[in-house]
């Protein structure tokens, strides 16, 4: 094997690691580390976790602009995608009342599901 294959091989591997990709820290504030800030996290616009696996996740932004995630294994769901806030989002076709800030944009700050969140909705 060469010395790049084993590289990519062992970099694979690390991405792996729930600790360290998407099915880490399901119901944590995902945009403290991955709010764009200090620290080598990929930075989001949006992320938290839902209930389970598969649902739909559907943004727009105050630009009209839409796109959906859908919800991992873990419950986790993230996007890096540029937004205009305020947001519109609903989940499985069911909106939030009310439309989401900036400041809102890690669903877990409120929502808080999972078991990082310690309670939520």
């Amino acid at each position: 094997m060469t010395r790049a294959a084993t590289l990519a091989l062992l970099l694979a591997s690390v991405a792996c690691i729930p600790e360290e990709g998407p099915m880490m820290k399901p119901g944590s504030d995902c945009l403290n580390c991955h709010g764009g800030g200090e620290g080598d996290a990929r930075p989001w616009t949006v992320a938290g976790t839902w209930e389970r696996q598969g649902q739909q996740v559907l943004i727009v932004d105050a630009a009209g602009k839409s796109f959906s995630l859908h919800v991992n294994q873990a419950g986790n769901f993230w996007s890096s995608e540029p937004v205009t806030f305020p947001l519109r989002v609903s989940v499985d076709g069911a909106a939030m009342a009310d439309p989401v800030a900036a400041a809102d944009a890690s669903c877990n700050r409120c929502h808080g599901n999972g078991p990082g969140s310690g309670g939520g909705d």
